[in-house]
């Protein structure tokens, strides 16, 4: 049955492969990829673990939320355009959920800590049921397209202006909640997207970046979280 075209937009099923799921096919796929996603999940935990550590460590910091996105903002780009040792990728990246713990210690102040752990709650559930929802659709060789990443980017930008719009403006409470709402359903399909792209790229063994993108996922997941 041919396909319809906003799926061919969308998804790449591998070439010769069919929408039937195969078990064997998807066990052989993640045997392959075994070393890699225990060093994406190893960083990812060291670099949560640190975000989460200075978050309860830091009280009152001095850096207020404009220059410590500006210093986020190089950091991702230097990961992301400069070749470096993974020793140095990795040091990079820990000052980065570094700066990312001390934003996310001004919450202490905003929200109950009942609050805060039911939301890092929320964002690994909602994590680990997207990552074992690609995780089943590559069993079906449905794999994530660069046209649907585009995708993303576009609505992720369109989130951005209209949370600032908000911010600016008159702060509307239903706002508010209603973009943290599609800023959930935005990153539970990026945590879909990026983990087709582990299983379908070839990284060269750069498990640094693909653990960035899931710790961006999951911070995000968590902040939209708590403004809910």
């Amino acid at each position: 049955m041919a396909n319809s075209v906003i799926y061919n937009q969308l998804f790449s099923p591998m070439k010769g492969g069919s929408l039937k799921f195969d078990g064997h096919k998807l066990w052989n796929l993640i045997i392959q990829k075994k070393s890699f996603l225990i060093l994406v999940f190893a960083n990812l935990i060291a670099q949560l673990g640190i975000t989460y550590y200075v978050t309860n460590k830091s009280d009152n910091p001095q850096l207020g939320f404009w220059p410590l996105f500006a210093l986020q903002l190089i950091i991702i780009f230097v990961l992301a355009l400069v070749p470096m040792p993974p020793i140095v990728k990795f040091l990079i990246f820990g000052i980065f959920s570094w700066t990312f713990g001390i934003s996310l210690s001004h919450l202490k102040d905003k929200y109950e800590p009942e609050l805060i752990n039911i939301a890092i709650q929320g964002a690994l559930s909602i994590f680990a049921l997207m990552f074992t929802f690609s995780i089943a659709l590559a069993g079906f060789n449905i794999y994530l397209g660069y046209k649907f990443g585009a995708f993303l980017f576009w609505a992720l930008l369109a989130l951005i202006i209209a949370k600032l719009v908000n911010m600016l403006g008159p702060q509307l409470s239903i706002a508010r909640k209603t973009l943290s709402y599609i800023g959930l359903g935005l990153f539970s399909l990026f945590v879909v997207y990026d983990t087709s792209q582990i299983l379908s790229r070839d990284y060269y063994g750069d498990f640094i970046t693909a653990s960035l993108d899931y710790y961006l996922d999951i911070l995000n997941l968590f902040t939209n979280f708590l403004n809910m």
